[in-house]
């Protein structure tokens, strides 16, 4: 028989490891950041949208709600380190973009660049904003979706080339390991 644990209900990392990306945003003078997220997701298909939830407090979150629009860097593990600097400085005290050498990807919807060597970016323009706790929920219409031809296939990612960066807790970074695709099922 299984055994289960009680664990704190604010411990969000039972929902971990999640994919980890990187989120660019620009503010008015063209300056740009990037900050590590990894709670993202599509929220809609019909209008397409996703959301990120972003700390209040951030220099991300300024200019989101200054230039409306940023975005999300699909990344691997060799963008490990990038991502747990992003995370763990604040562009308000450092230029983060310069700090960690990333190089812009010109974007063809929107200003705001994504970083070169992603395995894919998604262009966004904000559509809304809901307050829920510290953060904000951006809801965002994706623009426009560009990725690496030799990691995407017929069923999304190819995990056999594209270890997709999951973020477990803290220092600590996850890749999937395995593809599994079911049968289709007679009716």
């Amino acid at each position: 028989m299984m055994s289960y644990v009680e664990i704190d209900p604010s411990d969000y990392h039972v929902l971990h490891p999640r994919p980890a990306y990187l989120i660019v945003s620009m503010d008015k003078n063209g300056r740009l950041n990037v900050m590590a997220a990894s709670w993202v997701m599509p929220v809609s298909e019909e209008p397409p949208r996703h959301v990120v939830s972003v700390y209040r407090e951030q220099k991300t979150y300024e200019n989101i709600v200054e230039t409306g629009e940023f975005t999300i860097n699909i990344i691997g593990p060799e963008h490990a380190e990038t991502a747990w600097k992003a995370g763990t400085l604040s562009g308000k005290k450092v230029d983060k973009w310069k700090l960690l050498g990333l190089q812009p990807l010109p974007s063809k919807k929107i200003k705001v660049p994504g970083i070169m060597g992603a395995y894919g970016v998604v262009e966004c323009r904000v559509d809304k904003r809901i307050p829920v706790g510290e953060c904000d929920l951006i809801i965002c219409e994706p623009m426009r979706t560009i990725v690496r031809g030799d990691l995407y296939q017929r069923y999304g990612w190819d995990l056999r080339k594209a270890q997709i960066l999951m973020h477990q807790r803290g220092r600590v970074f996850v890749t999937p390991g395995k593809l599994i695709i079911l049968p289709k099922r007679k009716t």
